[in-house]
């Protein structure tokens, strides 16, 4: 169902993340809940991502890349609006994705905002890197995985100026947050498994029910050790030793 844009709507809310921080599979658990309707990438630059659970011939449609960017706030305004009977509606959106729309939802007090991170920030790094090769952003039960490209030397530059830009995107995000007196929910990917984290985030959209179990339809793309991915693995943990990434190298992934 679209509402009209006098009438009062769901709940709205937006995750707010980097790649690689389990974002698709935070949208899948959501998404699974009778009362949300949580899509995930809708500004990717490459492809409008919506829900799961979302049929192609409802009335979100959008036609083409170019009609969304060529006018992403009437997009986001239709979003806000197709809630399709759901209580809350909302999606994902990531490091480098559409500034305005980002600027909207930010400025917006009346979005929710999730904020969702991965604490292990070399284990971010390396799945970004791997996904950056393979083109493999996601993964479903049923769809086959390619197995060439998941192993890289690391380079700890190009691994700190990723952690860099990351935490620049998140402080600017929190800021923003703080000047116009607004809280977010923060997330923690490694506790995405545990039934109170995920009722923390029912519970912060507002929905009935929050006891219900979620599901995500998301299945884990790079499980093996940080050894096994990380081809320079003994060099980097020799270049890393003494500094603040140095107990994540060494971390079980959950």
């Amino acid at each position: 169902m679209c509402r009209s844009a006098d009438m009062s709507g769901p709940i709205r809310f937006v995750i707010l993340a980097t790649p690689r921080t389990g974002s698709n599979w935070l949208c899948s658990l959501l998404d699974s809940h009778p009362e949300i309707l949580c899509h995930h990438e809708i500004f990717n630059p490459d492809g409008i991502h919506y829900a799961r659970s979302y049929q192609p011939e409802e009335p979100l449609e959008v036609a083409t890349l170019s009609d969304r960017d060529r006018d992403p706030e009437a997009v986001l305004a239709r979003v806000w609006q197709c809630d399709l009977g759901h209580r809350a509606v909302g999606f994902k959106h990531n490091r480098g994705q559409n500034a305005t729309v980002l600027a909207r939802v930010l400025e917006d007090k009346a979005v929710r905002k999730i904020v969702l991170r991965r604490d292990n920030r070399i284990r971010t790094f390396v799945s970004e890197e791997i996904a950056l090769r393979t083109g493999e952003w996601e993964s479903y039960p049923g769809r086959e995985i390619g197995g060439g490209g998941r192993s890289l030397a690391v380079v700890v530059d190009q691994l700190r100026w990723h952690v860099r830009e990351n935490a620049r995107h998140y402080a600017a995000i929190m800021q923003a947050l703080e000047v116009t007196g607004q809280r977010a929910l923060e997330l923690s990917y490694e506790r995405l498994a545990l039934a109170e984290e995920r009722l923390r985030a029912l519970r912060f959209l507002g929905v009935d029910r929050p006891e219900l179990p979620l599901h995500g339809a998301t299945r884990k793309q790079n499980p093996e050790a940080l050894r096994t991915l990380i081809t320079n693995f003994e060099e980097l943990a020799a270049e890393l030793q003494g500094s603040d990434l140095e107990s994540e190298l060494h971390a079980p992934d959950p």
